[in-house]
């Protein structure tokens, strides 16, 4: 596994530094005109608004900013306030209809892309007629604050919406609780206008993850996973990010992998794991529902059982019924 890991590192070294070289072309026009398809910002850009599918996104290593349409092709480039005025400009000539009062933001983990969600979000809109905002963020490039801060950036945008939900994957818990401390801490006529409904977590490092300290002493890994890796390293980074983080003062239910056994998958990791994290890890005091469902972390998402679970507690505020809840209390 470890091997399969350095390898997939250095392929990811390879895109990263391709993808650069291509914005920095955009930069200058060159490669990216007007119209032209982008990749829709995998590994570099942040999502810092999001409106019927059009996107205006943040530059991790340029700070410069662009907008997408639904299609992800680039309709500006340059300030925020260039892109969301031809935002503003495309939403008027189009007649975009208004948004839904209530929403979903689905977020992923770390070293993914909000393509590697989309399955979940079609789902959820399918099956529980659910309006979805898949937020995309530079998941190597930066530190949780940065990521917290898009987020902010992207649900102050969202106009007209009063109610808004997550389902999260993996360290995209770690970034909305890192964004739910910082609204804490606003006083409440700085905070968005929206109220949080429910949340589900799904794998959540809420404990930080075992493997992360040994990965962060590894400098290709730490060089391709960058600064969350150190952040989520229990010995390391993760002390401090923990001071940070807020438990939600809203309904959510926990989602966790793994065997079922006291092994797990990976021998180096305490107990049950799902090949990354260990259960335990995952819980969280005030979780009004925990489910185990099985599986690998990396493919939480992907499984049926686990978008069901999600819909049921989004739509109820539990993942099979009333009865069969698991509360998650904290030990006296």
């Amino acid at each position: 596994m470890q091997r399969f890991f350095i390898l997939a590192t250095l392929f990811a070294v390879g895109v990263v530094a391709l993808l650069a070289s291509r914005v920095h072309a955009e930069q200058a026009g060159g490669l990216f005109p007007t119209g032209v398809p982008t990749l829709g910002g995998r590994f570099v850009w942040s999502d810092e608004v999001v409106d019927h599918g059009w996107r205006v996104q943040k530059n991790a290593v340029i700070g410069h900013y662009r907008l997408l349409d639904d299609h992800d092709r680039r309709q500006a480039f340059g300030s925020f306030d260039t892109c969301l005025a031809k935002l503003n400009e495309e939403k008027k000539a189009q007649n975009f209809p208004p948004n839904p009062k209530d929403v979903v933001i689905v977020l992923h983990g770390l070293g993914a892309g909000r393509q590697f969600m989309e399955g979940l979000a079609e789902y959820l809109e399918e099956n529980g007629n659910l309006a979805t905002i898949n937020v995309g963020y530079p998941s190597t490039m930066e530190d949780v604050d940065a990521y917290a801060a898009s987020l902010d950036s992207v649900i102050r945008h969202l106009d007209g919406v009063e109610r808004v939900s997550f389902v999260a994957h993996s360290m995209g818990n770690i970034v909305i609780r890192r964004y739910l401390n910082n609204m804490s801490r606003l006083d409440p006529a700085m905070r968005p206008p929206v109220e949080f409904k429910r949340m589900v977590m799904i794998s959540p490092p809420n404990h930080g993850a075992e493997l992360a300290d040994a990965w962060a002493d590894n400098k290709l890994v730490e060089t391709v996973a960058g600064k969350p890796l150190e952040q989520l390293a229990p010995s390391k980074g993760w002390p401090e990010l923990e001071k940070q983080l807020s438990t939600p003062d809203f309904p959510f239910g926990i989602i966790v992998g793994g065997r079922g056994d006291a092994e797990g998958y990976f021998d180096a990791i305490p107990g049950d794991d799902d090949g990354l994290l260990s259960i335990e890890t995952s819980k969280l005091a005030g979780a009004s529902d925990y489910i185990q469902t099985l599986g690998i972390h990396q493919l939480m998402p992907q499984y049926k059982e686990v978008r069901a679970a999600a819909l049921n507690f989004l739509l109820h505020g539990y993942f099979v019924s009333p009865q069969a809840m698991h509360p998650i209390v904290a030990a006296k």
